[in-house]
């Protein structure tokens, strides 16, 4: 539709679906008070109209989000949509969103394409069969004469996002639910070697994108069977094991090799672990077949342990006090971190702000930061979808909102060990894209004001 008539439209939407029409707060468990509380939250920060704010304690109004049964929320959007009928126009010669199909191009948008360089204004992104075929400015880029033109309307265009730090992704109402908010892949750190599953799931383009690693490597009686009783732990015995059983795992399908570098010291415990040698030759075997490897560390004394065995990212913020040392090695080994912030405000006890703490020092010395939550990876409730709380305590400890989406797009890609088809809206990439209305450079929380998700090229989520 073309700029005035889209306008109107999404006047109409703001008021009738609370910014995402196919939120499933309503269908799910998920719908607690938590996610309610965030919502409302996120309303206070957008700074919406006085009426809106009114309205926003009605149950009624939020159970009108997916049931369309609030009388007064549908008379709203009526009216705007015959206001829009009478101001533009009842046809438009752009394409309509639901009709996208072949080859098309988003024009009239700002474009954040996930590298970290400035936005790029009266952008178009061309995508042609799964791909990115061109993007860049209006004025340079080559759009192909067969094209579907999709006007935009000047909203924001950014890569589709990478929660790199999951569990329970082996779910298929789960990574539906990640990818309509806009993630697009999800790296699952820690389950079932189901690994035909995710291949099933995968050509599905409803479905988020999962990255398995399958049970984490351990020995007996290590971490997470201790102290949590998880299935989900290969053990070892020796390093000849290790690279038997670590590479008996690629064959199956692993995407990536998770390591439990776990002393116990954060439980007041002496759990087993890796030795030296033992993980070692995880890690050797891991990187001759090409693929990444993530350690599991909660404490610095771990974290030591880990940063000597060329690893490629820590999973989870460590929670005590954090040498310089550390920080300067794990920067001049470029180790990314995934900090999952969410989980230690989780644990509590002042932890998360422990984290927050460690991880503003990690930034301001240069390091790479990765987005991910350990999403239901402890016994209180994570925020399933887009994660606007990791954000948002990813710029309490410093960083930028632009660092924070490069966090979620590029590096994330780059742990998923997908950098090269991933992260960035570059030419040759899949098609991924999540286009909001609003600037997330200004307010993070515009990422989760969704017009439309593409998954491998497919429109999956039109909010119009």
């Amino acid at each position: 539709m073309i700029s005035g008539c889209q306008v109107a439209l999404n006047r109409g939407f703001d008021v009738f679906d609370l910014r995402n029409p196919l939120s499933e707060m309503n269908k799910s468990p998920i719908g607690t008070s938590l996610e309610r509380t965030s919502l409302m939250f996120e309303i206070d920060r957008v700074g919406w109209s006085e009426e809106l704010q009114s309205m926003k304690k009605s149950e009624r109004y939020i159970r009108a989000n997916n049931r369309f049964s609030s009388t007064l929320c549908l008379g709203r959007f009526v009216a705007a949509f015959f206001l829009t009928l009478v101001a533009c126009g009842a046809s438009d010669k752009t394409t309509e969103h639901t009709n996208i199909t072949g080859t098309f191009a988003l024009v009239n948008c700002v474009l954040i394409d996930g590298t970290g360089s400035a936005p790029v204004l009266d952008a178009v992104l061309v995508v042609k069969e799964g791909r990115i075929l061109a993007a860049g400015a209006r004025s340079s880029t080559t759009v192909p004469e067969a094209a579907q033109l999709v006007d935009v309307g000047g909203a924001t265009v950014l890569p589709g996002f990478i929660n790199a730090h999951v569990h329970s992704g082996f779910s298929e109402a789960n990574l539906k639910a990640w990818a309509r908010s806009g993630v697009t892949t999800v790296r699952d750190l820690c389950g079932p070697r189901a690994f035909a599953l995710r291949d099933e799931w995968s050509t599905d383009s409803e479905c988020a994108r999962l990255v398995a690693a399958g049970p984490m490597v351990s020995v007996a009686n290590g971490y997470p069977t201790d102290p949590w009783g998880s299935s989900y732990m290969l053990p070892v015995n020796s390093a000849d094991d290790a690279r038997q059983k670590v590479g008996a795992l690629l064959d199956a399908g692993a995407d990536i090799i998770k390591l439990a570098i776990e002393s116990g010291e954060s439980f007041n415990l002496v759990i087993p672990s890796l030795n030296s040698e033992e993980a070692a030759a995880a890690v050797q075997v891991a990187h001759e077949r090409g693929t990444h490897v993530s350690a599991h560390v909660l404490v610095s004394y771990d974290l030591g342990r880990a940063l000597n065995l060329d690893v490629d990212d820590i999973a989870h913020m460590v929670v005590d006090e954090l040498p310089d040392s550390l920080i300067a090695k794990m920067i001049q080994a470029q180790v990314f971190w995934v900090p999952t912030i969410e989980l230690w405000q989780n644990v509590g006890n002042g932890l998360g702000d422990k984290a927050i703490h460690n991880l503003r020092r990690f930034v301001q010395a240069g390091g790479k930061v990765v987005l991910g939550t350990d999403y239901d990876g402890y016994d209180k409730p994570f925020q399933l979808g887009m994660p606007l709380h990791e954000m948002v305590w990813m710029l309490d400890a410093g960083m930028t909102p632009m660092q924070v989406i490069v966090a979620g797009t590029k590096n994330a890609a780059h742990v998923c060990n997908r950098q090269t088809d991933l992260g960035t809206l570059e030419i040759g990439k899949i098609a991924d894209v999540l286009v909001v209305n609003g600037d997330p450079l200004r307010d993070i929380h515009a990422v989760a004001n969704i017009r439309l998700v593409i998954h491998n090229g497919v429109v999956i989520v039109d909010a119009n």
